[in-house]
């Protein structure tokens, strides 16, 4: 029997592992006690516990980065591991490290520390000739002033690596630059024990580039990459950092979805991605894409389950068919429906009015939503939004067509701010 070992999860990736099971595999879940993203998600421990029942052995360490390899060895000596593979953020360097000492199928090192490092992954892409934001390393004030008006404002500052936008800013004026770095231990200071070993300390700033944020979904197919989905990234009206929804299809024409084939095939070679899949998030400009970042581990958040509602297909099947080196196919456009996925966050913060449960259930029936998580009750402190982690909830709308989907989205957050009473991040049509 093939032994498939996943390294951490997120919650909404936890069906993976009943999907490796299912295909007829000897399921290994490692589960890291210091940088988990479980543990970013705060899951309930019933829902952990029902979700791991399908893994055929839970092996738990103490420290993701020096425990995982002497793990997996042991793993390994035990029973022969075949494909080794995250879903999770912060797993996922630690993760291609221990498979590549151990010989097991996966990308380089060095490609994928290049990859998710953003100011490497600007550089190399530079270097090849690869349309790419323009940028610069700054590390003081003084440094970030100057290389603000080398740039040209608007510019965003971010870590060369982060998560969920943590650490992630648009400055607009120089007073605003300025901000960020009097912010900035603050800032760090207040970070989870997760979230402080996967941001970086370095910082890059980049020109802002104007258009609209997307995200490619890929196999990488041994460097001969296969985008299973295009998705639309609806950004907040009040913060562009924040991503309230996920528009799957993103409705791009033929040409424009030729286009964005063309770029990341062009970008997966330069950084030499041969193996697993990837989310990759880019900007549709007027001179065709740019890249936002890669992220070496399947699309987050309730995604997976609307591309399986809109195509019929398992995501995490392929990912196990791509790490254990087998064919696979992948639907192409079009699909003839469409979905949405929306994280529900605060503008302001509030406190839940009484009777909240009945007009959730109201608000349930009215829009049918194909998935959710909204356990909200009447009293209950929901605080203000301060990034992708800090949402109070999610839901999965379905619809015809790119356009539905997102006018639905709008009304159900539109409904939800009427029971709620406060402000809900929105984005605009």
């Amino acid at each position: 029997m093939t032994h498939v070992v996943f390294v951490d999860s997120t919650g909404p990736t936890l069906p993976a592992l009943e999907s490796a099971k299912g295909m007829g595999h000897f399921v290994t879940f490692v589960q890291p006690g210091d940088a988990s993203a479980l543990k970013l998600g705060k899951m309930p421990e019933e829902r952990l516990r029902a979700a791991l029942a399908h893994a055929d052995q839970v092996v738990a360490i103490d420290h993701l980065e020096a425990d995982l390899l002497d793990a997996l060895k042991k793993i390994h000596a035990d029973r022969r591991i075949d494909a080794v593979l995250t879903t999770s953020e912060p797993a996922v360097v630690p993760t291609v490290k221990a498979a590549e000492a151990l010989g097991i199928r996966t990308t380089s090192v060095r490609s994928m520390e290049t990859a998710v490092t953003k100011d490497r992954c600007r550089d190399a892409l530079k270097a090849a000739g690869i349309r790419s934001a323009r940028h610069l390393r700054v590390e003081t004030r003084e440094e970030a002033l100057a290389a603000a008006r080398d740039l040209g404002l608007p510019v965003v500052i971010k870590p060369s690596r982060s998560a969920g936008k943590e650490g992630v800013a648009i400055a607009r004026t120089e007073d605003e630059v300025t901000a960020y770095f009097e912010e900035l231990p603050a800032s760090r200071e207040a970070l989870n024990r997760t979230l402080s070993t996967l941001v970086s300390t370095e910082l890059l700033m980049e020109e802002y580039v104007q258009g609209v944020l997307h995200s490619a979904e890929i196999v990488a197919n041994g460097g001969e990459v296969e985008i299973f989905m295009i998705a639309r990234r609806e950004q907040a009206t009040h913060n562009a950092l924040y991503e309230v929804a996920a528009v799957l299809p993103a409705g791009l024409n033929s040409a424009e979805q030729a286009d964005v084939k063309d770029y990341m095939q062009a970008v997966f070679t330069e950084l030499g991605l041969t193996v697993g899949l990837y989310h990759v998030e880019f900007i549709m400009s007027a001179d065709g894409p740019v890249l936002v970042e890669v992220n070496g581990r399947i699309m987050g958040g309730m995604a997976p389950f609307v591309y399986r509602h809109i195509t019929g297909d398992d995501p995490f099947r392929l990912l196990v068919q791509e790490h254990l080196g087998e064919e696979f196919t992948v639907q192409q456009p079009p699909f003839g429906s469409a979905g949405i996925s929306i994280a529900l966050g605060s503008v302001t913060g509030g406190v839940l009015p009484e009777g909240v449960e009945e007009r959730i259930e109201r608000i349930k029936e009215k829009h049918g939503p194909i998935a959710y998580s909204l356990n909200l009750i009447s009293g209950q402190h929901i605080p203000k939004q301060m990034g992708n982690f800090t949402v109070f909830g999610f839901c999965c709308l379905s619809a015809e067509t790119t356009e539905q989907a997102r006018a639905r989205g709008l009304e159900l957050i539109a409904d939800l701010e009427e029971a709620l009473g406060f402000e809900i991040a929105k984005y605009a049509l």
